[in-house]
């Protein structure tokens, strides 16, 4: 599983190229030095502060946040025009980027 398999769909709403591409360097390198592999994201629980009954996957959390981050851009595209103009891409980027860092820093443990 790769980081295109990961984010595929969300990375192409990002139209910068440049921008694109560094947003997946960023996680190929948090991939490449994790203890996590991208499968392990489809399957562990977003935040360990829920308790062991959270169904939720880190993934399905995440891209769910890239998801509403940008419907909530468009709609601030919508009602503030020019008022107040709002980068899509960057956006979107970002919601991607936001808990890569999670990747350094969790650990597995006996039950993976």
């Amino acid at each position: 599983m790769t980081v295109q398999s990961l984010w595929g769909e969300e990375l192409a709403w990002i139209e910068n190229d440049e921008l694109r591409e560094k947003t997946a360097r960023v996680w190929q390198l948090a991939l490449e030095r994790s203890v996590l592999s991208a499968e392990d994201l489809q399957r562990i629980p977003f935040t360990l502060k829920a308790g062991p009954d959270m169904k939720v996957s880190f993934m399905a959390h995440k891209r769910a946040v890239v998801h509403v981050a940008k419907e909530a851009a468009l709609k601030m595209q919508q009602f503030f025009g020019d008022d107040l103009p709002v980068n899509l891409d960057t956006v979107i980027a970002g919601a991607i980027l936001c808990d890569v860092g999670k990747l350094l820093e969790y650990e597995l443990d006996e039950n993976g």
